[in-house]
């Protein structure tokens, strides 16, 4: 697979009664941006922004979404962090360092960086050969 990015997921989770969000960074994907607008019936307009970012099955450490809730990890790696891919994570274009927490939110994220989108749908694509299985993820 070509790749063309890396791409930095924060995976949501509850603790507590909170969101709250685990950073990971993948390296190796491809992602492609559309830019557009929606002009609304006021006159104003409203971004309309979406990716389509493919990730091959081959980066590590990841976990179907309710083994990765579950932190049900059997790899036996204990450097492996784990990740997931579930609608309502958001994505970012690039390797971020920033954490989300309760004073830098995804909001903040959005403001500080421009390719931050949320995972709309995520695909599952095992055909062809396993250097061409990949998740295909849609991003807004």
């Amino acid at each position: 697979m070509i790749t063309n990015a890396d791409l930095t997921l924060y995976n949501k989770y509850i603790e507590e009664r909170k969101e709250r969000f685990q950073r990971v960074q993948l390296l190796g994907v491809m992602w492609e941006n559309r830019k557009a607008r929606n002009v609304l019936a006021s006159g104003g307009n409203i971004a309309a922004d979406q990716a389509a970012i493919y990730i091959p099955m081959s980066i590590p450490g990841y976990l179907a979404p309710k083994e990765w809730q579950a932190g049900q990890d059997e790899s036996g790696d204990e450097d492996l962090v784990t990740w997931t891919l579930q609608t309502g994570d958001f994505v970012v274009r690039g390797l971020v360092d920033d954490e989300l927490d309760d004073d830098f939110g995804p909001s903040a994220l959005k403001a500080k960086y421009d390719d931050v989108l949320a995972i709309s749908s995520v695909d599952t694509m095992k055909a062809g050969g396993e250097a061409m299985h990949h998740w295909q993820v849609g991003a807004k």
